[in-house]
């Protein structure tokens, strides 16, 4: 046979590592409330995000978050509450920051509720892909306040 031979094969380029971002509901509060699936990927994360208004304070994210991960691998990102928008960005600089030390891992971002209504994991997703380059970013939802309440439970309790 004549002609041009085939060109060898080659086999494709090296995929570069890439992380997986998880904004994951942990409902009103209770370690009980949570999906399984929740339970699960806290228990098995890298490492869980859990935002917070106060350095020193425990939030309802992070309450669940300890209820299935150990202390170690649970860290919080303090959102100044008068200064949002910059809070929010150094949020996204140290997840980020994170995933260039660890390009295959797992993190999780535990937000009260479920990350897709009254949350800013999108954003932060969104502002972390920017900085890290490619991600997976998944969520795992949660139990919102108003199912909650459906269920009977009071929608504030105490000072709340």
């Amino acid at each position: 046979m004549t002609g041009d031979p085939s060109p060898a094969p080659t086999s494709p380029p090296p995929t570069p590592p890439v992380g997986t971002l998880v904004g994951v509901g942990v409902g009103p509060g209770d370690p009980d409330l949570v999906t399984v699936r929740a339970a699960d990927l806290l228990a098995a994360a890298d490492v869980v995000f859990v935002p917070a208004a106060d350095p020193d304070g425990t939030g309802v994210a992070e309450r669940v978050a300890l209820h299935y991960a150990e202390a170690w691998r649970v860290e919080r990102l303090v959102v100044d509450p008068h200064d949002r928008e910059r809070g929010w960005d150094a949020a996204a600089v140290a997840v980020a920051r994170w995933f260039g030390e660890h390009h295959r891992g797992v993190a999780a971002v535990a937000t009260a509720g479920d990350p897709r209504g009254y949350s800013t994991f999108t954003d932060l997703a969104e502002s972390v892909r920017a900085l890290a380059g490619d991600l997976r970013v998944r969520i795992v939802p949660g139990i919102t306040a108003p199912q909650d309440v459906a269920a009977g439970t009071p929608l504030a309790r105490g000072s709340s």
